[in-house]
């Protein structure tokens, strides 16, 4: 069947809409959006540039681990 007529067709049949439809969508995105997350990366992001400590701590395990790569790499090619 051609995509026209499967179009047509639809648009034939006649549904009918509650009025209460908008009102039901609205509230689930509502319930949908004060859900707690747990893997919220906004919020994750806005937590660690507001706490000095949190983003010092985050430079240091990066930069630890960096340099263990190094010091692995090495060891590696002088094995």
């Amino acid at each position: 069947m051609d995509k026209k007529k499967i179009y047509e067709s639809w648009l034939e049949k006649k549904i009918e809409i509650p009025d209460s439809f908008a009102d039901k969508v609205m509230g689930g995105i509502f319930e949908y959006e004060r859900r707690p997350r747990w893997f919220d990366i906004p919020r994750i992001i806005e937590i660690i540039s507001t706490h000095a400590i949190i983003r010092n701590g985050l430079i240091v395990t990066g930069a630890v681990a960096g340099f263990l790569r190094v010091i692995y790499f090495i060891f590696m090619a002088l094995a």
